[in-house]
């Protein structure tokens, strides 16, 4: 029954196809207006997410003591039982405690560095995801991992001005000393360490050097003048890393409630995802204002169809029909106006696409186009709209139930015409 009816709701589209096309075409400039907007949405998030670092620094946190709290005291602090405790948290991929080298210097020639030095466990290194650029990857003895850029950051100290000066860590070894604070600074130690190897670029370890926890912990007990102390020791930083993006939330929310807060990519990320949301729901909503527009378009073509086929009614009626079989019919119609808009507005919307991801992709550098675009084109692999399936999906989905909501009404006022009055209609 409901295929006859279906059968039935088509012809009389058809038999009627420059309406159809005029009040589809509503549909279909509401459904395109709908994609693009949120499409340009989603390429101006992916790019600002790619902007942001690698997908691995999207599910790192770093993790240091809530000194913002109410209660001054007790405080909980990053020893070994919150390492542990991290560790046991769902997510969770590898808890990274590192401890500051304090006052290192490094010499080349008459070059000096101020580097960042960090102790970490060594059985930790395959889990932090680096490449290296030179040299082997591990940690013994006194050996140091270099990020990319800490080779730049060497300086004469005699020069009238600063001017950062780069060395081949790798070639030239240079010396690392360390120094104490106060009445002993006078009196350095030098340390017998070596480079093994250099890190690609990128990243959040650009500028950092790595030992090996004992070694750190060793040197910082002679400057610091006390030995170490298993109950009080306390780690200085405390990176953590989710086994996805998606649950990066998830573990920042539970470290908090530990009674420490987070920070890092992870935590901006979430951010610029309440923004683009945001900004999701305004562009939709003014792509929305366009549908409802075509809603009314066929709520008016439903009720002159209606007008021009009350006698038609009758007939139906007349010979059986029902006022279900009645309502069906012009609901399926105005159902597939708003089908039929929509799969056009998807078809004019996926071509627009490749236009403007054309069109952005070859603008010439120096053109002055590029002066007028919030990013640079050459950066964006010709995505700055994306369509997801789930939107297209979506959007003509959301074209039908325009269509049958809009029909509802004209198809309800058809389905209670009164048989006689229907039939003396001229």
């Amino acid at each position: 029954m409901f295929g006859e009816l279906a059968q039935l709701a088509f012809g009389n589209l058809l038999r009627a196809r420059a309406r159809l096309i005029m009040t589809a075409g509503g549909v279909l400039v509401g459904t395109t207006a709908v994609i693009l907007l949120v499409a340009l949405t989603i390429g101006l998030q992916t790019v600002a997410e790619a902007g942001i670092g690698s997908a691995a620094s999207l599910t790192e946190m770093y993790v240091f003591p809530n000194y913002g709290r109410e209660q001054t005291t007790n405080i909980p602090q990053l020893d070994q039982a919150a390492i542990d405790a991290f560790w046991r948290l769902p997510g969770v991929a590898v808890v990274i405690p590192m401890i500051n080298l304090q006052n290192p210097q490094l010499f080349a020639g008459k070059l000096q560095g101020y580097p960042q030095i960090f102790g970490i466990d060594p059985a930790i290194l395959p889990y932090l995801n680096l490449t290296v650029r030179e040299g082997a990857l591990s940690l013994n003895g006194t050996d140091m991992i270099a990020g990319s850029r800490v080779g730049e950051m060497f300086f004469d100290p005699t020069a009238t001005e600063y001017a950062p000066v780069k060395v081949d860590l790798m070639k030239e070894q240079p010396r690392l000393r360390v120094t104490k604070y106060g009445a002993d600074a006078a009196t350095p130690r030098r340390v017998d360490a070596r480079f093994v190897a250099v890190l690609e670029g990128g990243g959040n370890f650009e500028n950092t050097i790595f030992m090996a926890l004992p070694e750190v912990i060793k040197l910082n007990e002679w400057l610091m003048g006390k030995k170490y102390d298993e109950k009080t020791f306390r780690y200085d930083q405390v990176i953590v890393r989710a086994k996805d993006r998606n649950v990066t939330n998830e573990v920042s929310e539970a470290i908090k409630k530990l009674g420490y807060q987070t920070g890092g990519a992870g935590d901006f990320l979430n951010m610029l995802n309440g923004f683009f949301g945001t900004m999701r729901i305004m562009l939709g909503g003014i792509g929305a204002v366009a549908l409802l527009v075509a809603a009314f378009g066929v709520a008016n073509t439903m009720t002159m169809a209606i007008l021009e086929r009350t006698k038609e009614i009758g007939l139906m009626k007349a010979i059986g029909a029902t006022d279900r079989n009645i309502l069906t019919v012009f609901l399926i119609e105005s159902g597939l106006v708003g089908f039929l808009g929509g799969v056009a507005g998807v078809l004019v919307a996926m071509l627009l696409r490749d236009v403007i991801n054309n069109a952005v992709q070859n603008v010439p550098p120096d053109s002055p186009v590029t002066a007028f675009l919030p990013l640079d084109p050459s950066k964006i692999g010709g995505n700055l709209v994306i369509i997801p399936t789930e939107l297209m999906v979506f959007a003509l989905g959301l074209a039908t139930c325009v269509g049958l909501a809009a029909g509802f009404f004209p198809a309800l006022r058809a389905a209670n015409l009164p048989p006689v009055i229907a039939l003396k209609t001229e």
